[in-house]
């Protein structure tokens, strides 16, 4: 493995870089920019729902729908059906959490069929008014509106926009009564506004994505997000009940290349080991600048005994280039959930961190670099197989 200078190689497979599959659809992106988007899109589903439920809740009074004789028609009885799903989306309970993961945007996709159900039947209904009509057409352009500031990705605009282009043909084809409003003619001019403006809100969540969760000197992801991205995937692991490893590494003897060599070339070397530890892992693992010179790595679904094995070969040929022809090389600690019987990802980070110092403190660090180790006496290897004493026996050093 390549451990030189990271300058001029291809940009880090961690960073967010805008480009026109991000706006196409969402396997590409980042576990980040989902978390991001989905919190985005779920808040967005519920005021439209609150919209909803106000406006089916005032315009009767309008529109005269609590008159008695409306209290069986088509109208009516479609009202409180909106209403309904209205209040399931804002109770956040339309859904499965698991359904709502996957696909964030399905809450705003039941809100938008029910109230096209609710413009259709309407239509056809010989005790609606005009002002009732009137009123499913300001409904429809308010949730039109809703889609506006989503930010979702075509596939899904396309989605959202379909009950709305079903309208648009059944009122070229057979009519369709929109009351007072000219519904037909707003919807075709500002339903390609929206799903523009959609875009322009999912351009603007991965910019801000990733000015908050990289850290802009080592292309790594920052504490904030580190800790948010560790909660989301421990809990991952606990459900699929798998492994899952965090590994604390910290640079050996950085302060004094800092005070030797001066701050730039410091920040230079912790660019070089942050561009290489993201290259060395698989695309799957998070590696997190935890500050100053200590990075935390997120290893999920794999064991501790695997774990050993790649950050082995990862600290192999040491992690930047120094001046003096020497590497730079790293204390690490190892901790893994089912292992050391940890429930809490918080515990995890500091069993790990504990053995990180307990593998600093080692002084036998010379022997094992003449035998062509790049660690000290206890090697990773070693403490792979479960300890005979009583501590933990994860912990490991790589000078």
């Amino acid at each position: 493995m390549d451990s030189g200078p990271q300058e001029n190689s291809s940009p880090s497979k961690k960073t967010f870089r805008c480009c026109y599959r991000d706006f196409l659809y969402t396997p590409r992106h980042a576990e980040l920019l989902h978390l991001r988007r989905k919190e985005s899109i779920q808040l967005t589903a519920r005021f439209a729902a609150l919209f909803v439920l106000v406006l089916m809740l005032a315009v009767p009074f309008w529109d005269g729908a609590f008159a008695s004789e409306m209290w069986s028609s088509q109208t009516f009885i479609l009202r409180l059906l909106v209403a309904g799903v209205a209040i399931v989306v804002l109770t956040n309970r339309a859904v499965s959490a698991r359904l709502r993961r996957r696909c964030p945007y399905l809450p705003m996709l039941m809100l938008i069929v029910a109230a096209s159900l609710l413009c259709v039947f309407a239509a056809n209904d010989p005790l609606a008014t005009d002002y009732m009509h009137s009123s499913h057409s300001f409904l429809l352009i308010g949730l039109v509106m809703m889609i506006a500031i989503m930010p979702v990705t075509l596939v899904e605009a396309a989605v959202l926009s379909m009950p709305f282009a079903v309208l648009l043909v059944i009122g070229a084809q057979s009519g369709l009564a929109t009351g007072f409003v000219p519904f037909e003619m707003l919807l075709a001019f500002l339903l390609p506004l929206a799903l523009v403006s959609a875009l322009v809100q999912l351009y603007r969540t991965v910019t801000a994505a990733h000015e908050i969760a990289i850290d802009p000197l080592t292309n790594c992801y920052t504490r904030a997000f580190g800790m948010e991205m560790i909660r989301v995937s421990f809990e991952g692991a606990l459900r699929k009940k798998v492994p899952y490893t965090v590994a604390f590494i910290d640079l050996d003897d950085f302060k004094q290349i800092n005070d030797r060599y001066g701050h730039d070339y410091g920040d230079r070397i912790l660019g070089e080991v942050g561009n290489n530890l993201i290259h060395r892992f698989r695309r799957s693992d998070m590696v997190v600048r935890w500050g100053g010179e200590e990075f935390l790595v997120l290893l999920p679904e794999l064991g501790r005994a695997r774990a050993v094995e790649v950050l082995e070969r990862v600290m192999a040929p040491g992690l930047a280039k120094l001046e003096n022809g020497q590497v730079q090389r790293a204390s690490v600690g190892l901790s893994e959930r089912i292992e050391d019987a940890i429930a809490l990802p918080q515990n995890l980070i500091d069993l790990a961190d504990q053995r990180m110092y307990e593998a600093k403190k080692r002084q036998d660090r010379d022997d094992l670099v003449a035998q062509g180790y790049s660690g000290r006496r206890n090697t990773v290897s070693a403490l792979a197989s479960p300890s005979t004493t009583n501590a933990p026996s994860v912990d490991r050093s790589v000078n």
